[in-house]
């Protein structure tokens, strides 16, 4: 059975030992969000929101979503939407893939794992993610939510009869084996469950 693995949102801490200092003891590594150098203020407000400061180091952040992980990498977790750490750029996280969220080309290791999430190779385009977890392909209104998916493909694989699900470049469903519970998005309104 394929493993699912949805980024989870991950806050660490982090002091990086000054090598050279004057007083000798650790200095706050910097913190850079899509190319950006965040300030104590931002700091300050990150730790306000969140309990802990973010890991110094390059990241990249996603508004539209929460979505954020390592310059150059995949997706490491979810952080709330709506920060303003400035613009993200398409090669954020290294692409390759010709697969964009929200203006972001995925790498191909998050390719996979949002492969797997679906139970189908994504085609090449154009998506949009929100912070509620629906998405669908730019232009167009939600196809589905990344709960319900997830929550369909862990039943399905608990025992729970089969996965039904479908999915379409404007809509999407599933359904346990027996078609008792599951979820159609409809567009224009969202995704709709029964008997959930």
């Amino acid at each position: 059975m394929s493993r699912i693995i949805l980024p989870l949102l991950v806050l660490t801490f982090s002091w990086v030992s000054a090598c050279g200092g004057d007083d000798g003891l650790p200095q706050e590594a910097a913190v850079v969000i899509n190319g950006r150098a965040l300030d104590s203020n931002d700091l300050d407000d990150f730790e306000r929101r969140y309990g802990a400061r973010p890991t110094g180091g390059p990241w990249w952040y996603d508004a539209a979503s929460g979505l954020y992980g390592p310059s150059g990498g995949p997706a490491a977790g979810f952080l709330m939407p709506g920060h303003d750490f400035g613009p993200l750029g398409a090669d954020a996280s290294g692409g390759g893939t010709g697969v964009f969220v929200n203006g972001r080309e995925l790498p191909p290791d998050e390719y996979r794992s949002w492969s797997l999430l679906f139970g189908e190779l994504i085609w090449p385009g154009r998506y949009w993610l929100d912070g509620a977890a629906n998405f669908g392909s730019e232009g167009y209104p939600a196809a589905g939510n990344l709960l319900f998916v997830l929550g369909a493909r862990l039943r399905g694989g608990a025992g729970g009869g089969g996965d039904n699900f479908w999915s379409t470049r404007f809509s999407a469903g599933n359904s346990n084996a027996d078609n008792s519970a599951g979820y159609v998005s409809v567009p224009g309104v969202g995704p709709v469950g029964y008997g959930m």
